[in-house]
């Protein structure tokens, strides 16, 4: 009972941070997870064509939202509780997680609701994210690898390739999870941890799953990418061939281990220490060891891979980026937890300089090979929750301030943990609730709610539109942003048109948007506009203006 309360507690808090949303932010990633959803439903397709690929596993998952009504804003807040209801499901995965370490259960309880309130978990539920579900997926799949090598049961394993599988469905953060799950098959094949036929069995399984998926998505490029998607091969063959494609990895890896450090006030890194512990350690019980292994190379791999493939966009998220790590957030968090609990107080305290130590280095590689870039490239709060949060600047990376503002948070926390009484135990465990609580409510108010009245206010066009509407578009000078998100709220898709009348208008059309380009009169943005349409709104033109049109004997009704 005590689990279903802290669960149905979880999925409340999330609801209601994001019970006032009903516009994408982030664009556009979310209008593509949601087009797949729309389309996976059975509702029309969308073209994104020169955009990247966003998988059709986690459309999947919300295609349900679809069913309940084709109203965009109706979807998009379903699609937002869908996200808290799994992303809540951290809380008893990281009970049960801690519980199979020999933790008590109201300590384990305590510290299961912590991770399942870290920051980036809560944050990124408001969107339509991928990190909304990710957490969950790995955390998952790590339990169901210890359930099969310690019980030997060979559905848990079955399982565990599924889901990994289902990963690369997901993300292509999932296919690393593929590669290290095959890993574990060979090597569990080779040493005889189960039963070879098993094994066997287990990776046919994960191939066929991870090519179903291939195949899934390469049905859903072919509906919302018809002339084809922005690929990152070329990409990702120069950062690994050349030296400062190489270079570029390095140092963005490095600043993805620091945002991810530091935006748990400095507990990822205690848990690194705490994951290569058990994997050093002989008297660690093989199942505990492997899932280490497992975690660690994952999240290597993907920090490595991510980084590798991320284009050069004039931005400081070229530099430190955290959102591709936030789904081993909450396992190093369990494992920080385990080594401060279990440990002596000498070793659990020695982890703190060690993790300072391995946060200045990585925060040192980004600031050499960042230099002043990191306070004269573009800087999106959107990028920096927790980071704005600890500096309370929402205008401007402060990588140093940010740094040391975490190692403090973490000295208190640890030394509280480990030389304090059940009191002072109790002050961390508080400070850490409050800190989480603090950063999310924070970045909601400072962060979701500013950009989401922004771009609701620039590129927004749900009020203009009613149920049966036919949009069209003209898409050459019109900012992508707009008509990407405009593409989600058409519940009948965008048609090309050409605001000169070069070829005719569609005749079913009952709104058109066109571009508003700097000293153009507001009547002369559809030159070839009919006689019967009129101007129902505009944006002022510079960054995305632009201008919707209806035609006046429209009798669709709102």
């Amino acid at each position: 009972m005590l689990l279903a309360a802290g669960w149905l507690a979880q999925v409340l808090f999330r609801v209601v941070l994001e019970s006032w949303r009903s516009v994408p932010l982030y664009v556009p990633d979310e209008v593509g997870y949601l087009l797949g959803g729309r389309l996976l439903a059975g509702g029309a397709d969308g073209d994104l064509t020169g955009r990247l690929l966003y998988y059709g596993g986690y459309s999947l998952l919300l295609a349900p939202a679809n069913w309940i009504s084709d109203d965009p804003a109706i979807v998009y807040r379903a699609v937002l509780v869908t996200n808290a209801l799994i992303a809540a499901t951290l809380l008893p995965l990281a009970y049960l997680a801690l519980r199979r370490l020999g933790m008590n259960q109201i300590p384990a309880y305590i510290a299961a609701t912590l991770a399942a309130l870290i920051t980036s978990n809560v944050h990124y539920s408001q969107f339509a994210l991928t990190d909304a579900v990710l957490p969950v997926m790995v955390l998952g799949w790590l339990l169901l690898v210890h359930s099969w090598l310690t019980s030997e049961r060979q559905l848990h394993g079955a399982l565990a390739g599924v889901l990994a599988a289902y990963m690369s469905w997901v993300h292509v953060r999932g296919f690393v999870v593929v590669i290290v799950f095959a890993g574990t098959l060979g090597v569990a094949w080779w040493r005889r941890w189960a039963n070879r036929r098993g094994i066997t069995v287990m990776a046919w399984l994960l191939i066929m799953t991870t090519v179903a998926g291939i195949q899934l998505n390469d049905w859903v490029r072919s509906q919302l990418y018809p002339r084809g998607a922005y690929g990152l091969d070329e990409l990702l063959i120069d950062r690994i061939t050349s030296l400062s494609g190489l270079g570029w990895t390095l140092s963005l890896t490095a600043g993805k281990l620091w945002y991810l450090v530091v935006s748990t006030w400095g507990i990822a890194g205690i848990g690194l220490i705490a994951l290569a512990v058990a994997v050093k350690r002989d008297r660690v019980p093989m199942g505990t060891r492997v899932v280490a292994v497992q975690a660690a190379v994952s999240m290597v791999g993907v920090a490595l891979a991510t980084s590798a493939a991320t284009p050069d966009e004039g931005t400081v998220a070229n530099f430190v980026y955290g959102r591709y790590l936030t789904c081993f957030a909450p396992i190093l968090f369990l494992a920080a937890v385990v080594l401060v609990t279990r440990a002596p107080a000498f070793t659990a305290l020695r982890a703190v300089p060690i993790t300072a130590a391995i946060t200045m280095a990585a925060g040192g590689i980004v600031w050499l090979h960042a230099g002043d870039q990191l306070s004269r490239d573009f800087f999106l709060s959107t990028d920096f929750a927790e980071i704005s949060f600890l500096t309370w600047n929402w205008e401007e990376f402060h990588l140093w301030f940010a740094t040391i503002v975490a190692l403090l948070l973490l000295a208190v926390i640890a030394a509280l943990s480990v030389y304090g009484g059940r009191k002072a135990i109790l002050g961390a465990v508080g400070l850490v609730a409050v800190l989480n609580i603090a950063a999310v409510l924070a970045t909601t108010n400072h962060v979701v709610s500013y950009w989401d009245k922004r771009y609701a206010a620039t590129a927004s066009l749900k009020y203009e539109l009613r149920a049966n509407d036919k949009v069209g578009v003209n898409f050459p000078e019109l900012g992508w942003r707009i008509w990407v998100l405009q593409a989600f709220q058409s519940r009948h898709g965008l048609v090309p048109i050409d605001r000169f009348g070069r070829f005719p208008l569609p005749a079913d059309l009952t709104v058109v948007v066109v571009p508003w380009t700097p000293g153009t009169a507001l009547t002369k943005t559809w030159p070839a506009a009919p006689a019967d349409w009129r101007i129902v709104s505009a944006h002022k033109p510079g960054f995305g203006g632009w201008v919707a049109w209806r035609r006046v004997n429209t009798t669709t009704a709102p």
